[in-house]
């Protein structure tokens, strides 16, 4: 689970900031340490029902507009791959580019 977005990399808002609100909806761990039961836990049997909250709040695509062949977003933003799983993944990002 892995959601686009743009915001300004900078390493406080990667990595923590962002985290850290993301949490605030979906916790993966609880105030003791221990991680929180989802259902999803119970389905499955792993560990990353917060992964895929996180990433529904997110979004799996993005919309960015070019005009003259440039990319038209602000001077601080970049367009940024957020992983939520709770362990390592391979993620393959398709770029598609429309005209008029």
């Amino acid at each position: 689970m892995a959601g686009l977005t743009t915001l300004e990399f900078e390493p406080g808002i990667v990595n923590h900031d962002l985290k850290a609100a993301l949490d605030v909806f979906s916790p993966y761990l609880d105030e003791k340490g221990r991680v929180v039961p989802y259902w999803h836990h119970e389905t499955w049997h792993d560990d990353n029902g917060s992964s895929h909250i996180k990433a529904a709040l997110l979004s799996p695509f993005i919309t960015v507009p070019f005009v003259n062949g440039k990319i038209t977003v602000g001077p601080w933003q970049n367009l940024t791959l957020i992983e939520c799983d709770t362990r390592d993944r391979v993620r393959d990002i398709v770029f598609q580019v429309m005209g008029e």
